[in-house]
């Protein structure tokens, strides 16, 4: 009897952990967890694109051509910084804001030198002379402060984005989105 309750308990643990498909969740209701996850990356995205958005369109009052830089992931956990970026990158394109993408420029140059040769259709040739240049860089980092207290691991995230004007190097907008979470210290695993 014993053996058929054992055997029961491991089919049914097995059903519920292995057996189990694929569910898709709503990314702004997550409630948030011990690891950098969509929570922190949603709302750290709705305030920096609301922050500089207000900035570029109301303050700056010049053309913007942003280019992302280096963003660090100063903490002590995996983040992946570019899916931050790419959302704010995201959000801004779609409010009319310009990015620079400088990944493309060796085949933009080989293009316009294709167009340039003659061999082209001149209503189809890239022209020479209208690339953009950056005028400002998106920069900044995460970092984070881990500490005990009690039986909680606290943990204090600092999420700073700013934009360096090219010809100044001065910064002429500064965010930050600041996080504390406290979850228990210890982890239980099977």
């Amino acid at each position: 009897m014993k053996k058929l309750s054992l055997l029961a308990f491991v089919f049914a643990f097995m059903l519920l952990h292995c057996g189990g498909g694929t569910q898709y969740l709503d990314a702004t209701k997550d409630q948030g967890s011990r690891e950098w996850g969509p929570r922190e990356v949603k709302t750290t995205v709705a305030k920096m694109v609301g922050s500089l958005y207000v900035f570029l369109k109301d303050e700056y009052k010049r053309p913007a051509y942003l280019q992302v830089k280096k963003f660090r992931n100063m903490t002590s956990e995996h983040i992946d910084t570019q899916m931050v970026t790419n959302e704010i990158a995201t959000n801004l394109i779609k409010k009319r804001i310009k990015f620079i993408d400088d990944t493309m420029t060796k085949d933009t140059l080989e293009e316009i030198e294709k167009g340039m040769s003659g061999m082209y259709d001149a209503d189809t040739a890239v022209p020479a002379g209208q690339l953009k240049q950056p005028n400002l860089w998106l920069t900044g980092d995460i970092r984070d402060n881990v500490r005990r207290v009690g039986s909680r691991q606290v943990q204090y995230l600092v999420v700073t984005l700013k934009l360096v004007e090219l010809a100044t190097r001065m910064t002429v907008w500064q965010d930050q989105q600041e996080f504390l979470k406290a979850s228990s210290a210890t982890r239980v695993s099977f």
